[in-house]
């Protein structure tokens, strides 16, 4: 009888092991033919939304969302609203989980859309970026159309062509970047 249900237990934990490394060589793959998923930690992701000046009420936008952390922190600790645009679909959920899990599910929404598109992007105060400048040069003229002048962007790392710089933030041994709509 143990050894029946220890047998048990070990196929369980195979599975799970064996689930989890296929999501991990999913992720991998994915990255490899686009945006890999790259972390932003709580206090990064607090650095940013404090740089763009996010307040209560306002709307976050997070291109590249990932597992959701800055939109869930802008929903969880400054009481704005969040959209996040995540083309991963094992992301998206897991995204949707975590939001659950802060309570905050009902302050924001992921989507799993390609927002290169062409398709009229959403209404924000705050627009937030972590892509690699290749994507951020295919996105800048979708910001211009869509959003009004004086729209904050924040982004991570990598630069946009020709949307004016407002500021420059180092943190650690990385930049953040806040830029305004023309």
């Amino acid at each position: 009888m143990v050894g029946t249900i220890l047998i048990g237990l070990m196929m369980v934990i195979q599975v799970i092991l064996l689930c989890f490394l296929v999501l991990i060589l999913y992720l991998l793959v994915r990255g490899i033919y686009g945006v890999p998923w790259v972390r932003t930690n709580k206090a990064f992701a607090k650095e940013m939304l404090e740089f763009a000046g996010l307040k209560p009420g306002d709307v976050l936008v997070d291109y590249g969302s990932g597992d959701g952390a800055i939109t869930i922190l802008a929903a969880e600790a400054y009481g704005a609203k969040g959209i996040g645009f995540e083309y991963l679909r094992a992301l998206v959920l897991y995204a949707k989980l975590r939001a659950w899990m802060h309570g905050v599910s009902k302050k924001v929404e992921f989507r799993r859309e390609n927002f290169l598109s062409g398709a009229v992007l959403p209404k924000a105060d705050i627009i937030s970026i972590y892509l690699f400048p290749e994507v951020n040069e295919k996105l800048e003229p979708l910001l211009v159309r869509d959003y009004p002048s004086g729209t904050r962007v924040i982004s991570r790392t990598f630069v946009f062509p020709t949307l004016p710089l407002k500021a420059t933030k180092k943190v650690g041994s990385e930049i953040i970047y806040l830029y305004l709509i023309p």
